[in-house]
């Protein structure tokens, strides 16, 4: 009787022990879960896959622009457009998110005697650049795949459709601001440049995908209507610079209504345009 009064209570004190520990890990189990609400679960191994494509996108794509486009630009010319440093990056992501406040726009000219007839990015704010409208259209497509790999469904397809999306986006882009050049008479300039001032917009873009991502669509919504309205802000004044002004400097008018016509409607469409591209 006493081994069966021990027995019994060895076991009596082990189920205790185990519904204890049992409690325990429900407890931290719920603390980790508090602690890991909203954020990314780098676990998952839809989010590493997104990231490998990712970077398998990144480095063909890579590969291909440096094997072709030698064929198509002059890599003395796009050099130009990467001559870039810290403080400029700093400053031109300012007026981009902050374009109101910017107030000259004007560009100034090269003094030596390069093939490009304006100052390199990094001695000239409002100098366009490749640099920061590359770097945020890459970004742009490793936040959407991420977003598709918490979504559970990310497909490799994924990423070569967001960029080819995009592609298509930015190119009628740049058609309608060459064709525009060219039909209203304005200032010989580089498609570069065309390329340079649609791919600004993908920052406001990539801001609003990582505000939908870690906090919500609503926030997301509000935010697309700010960066939307500063896309806009930021394209009527850098065209109606290069188009308008530089017409009003030469002739001693204000620009036909043609061309106020058309870089108003430039900027109207830049918030349809950011809003079909987010997530």
């Amino acid at each position: 009787r006493k081994m069966e009064g021990r027995g019994g209570m060895h076991q009596h004190a082990g189920r205790g022990q185990q519904q204890q520990g049992m409690g325990m890990d429900q407890g931290q189990g719920g603390v980790h879960g508090q602690q890991g609400f909203g954020a990314p679960d780098l676990n998952n191994p839809m989010f590493h896959m997104a990231a490998s494509q990712g970077a398998q996108f990144f480095d063909q794509g890579q590969k291909m622009i440096s094997s072709n486009v030698s064929q198509y630009v002059s890599m003395q010319l796009l050099r130009h457009y990467f001559q870039v440093d810290t403080p400029y990056v700093v400053k031109k992501l300012q007026i981009l998110l902050m374009p109101f406040t910017h107030q000259n726009w004007h560009r100034e000219k090269d003094e030596g005697d390069g093939m490009y007839p304006y100052a390199p990015p990094r001695d000239c704010v409002n100098a366009p650049d490749l640099y920061i409208p590359v770097m945020s259209f890459v970004t742009y497509i490793l936040i959407v795949g991420y977003h598709m790999g918490q979504e559970k469904s990310f497909t490799p397809e994924v990423l070569g459709k967001t960029g080819s999306s995009g592609l298509v986006m930015m190119v009628l882009e740049v058609v309608a601001l060459k064709a525009g050049f060219y039909l209203l008479d304005g200032p010989r300039s580089s498609f570069l440049d065309f390329v340079s001032w649609s791919g600004y917009k993908y920052v406001g873009i990539v801001l609003c995908c990582l505000v939908r991502v870690f906090l919500g669509k609503t926030l997301q919504m509000c935010l697309l209507v700010l960066t939307g309205a500063c896309s806009a802000w930021f394209m009527f004044k850098t065209v109606a610079t290069s188009l308008i002004l530089a017409d009003a400097r030469q002739q001693g008018s204000g620009g036909s209504l043609s061309k106020q016509y058309f870089v108003l409607s430039l900027a109207a469409l830049q918030l349809p345009v950011c809003w079909i591209m987010g997530i």
